[in-house]
């Protein structure tokens, strides 16, 4: 486990449209690695998936062209969840 178990951390979930696969240059040929071009924009699809061990997932998507919608309409997709207030 890369991560270990202690450790509070943030993995990214990429949809990349236009990545170039680079595993058969780097040690870990069987994890299908990719690199992307500098400059490449990306949007949150939704709100961070937490997980057990204290860490979340967030989940990007590369934006292009043909996916590139205006910031309301990605705003509008979301889903906010309000926070529990502290004061009871």
């Amino acid at each position: 486990n890369f991560l270990g178990d202690n450790k509070k951390s943030t993995l990214f979930l990429i949809e990349a449209l236009n990545g170039k696969k680079v595993s058969g240059y780097t040690e870990y040929e069987s994890e299908d690695e990719v690199i992307l071009r500098m400059g490449t924009e990306f949007r949150v699809k939704g709100d961070p998936l937490a997980q057990s061990n204290s860490s979340c997932i967030v989940h990007l998507i590369e934006i292009d062209d043909n996916n590139d919608q205006p910031l309301a309409a990605a705003m509008n997709e979301m889903q906010l969840t309000p926070a529990a207030s502290k004061n009871k």
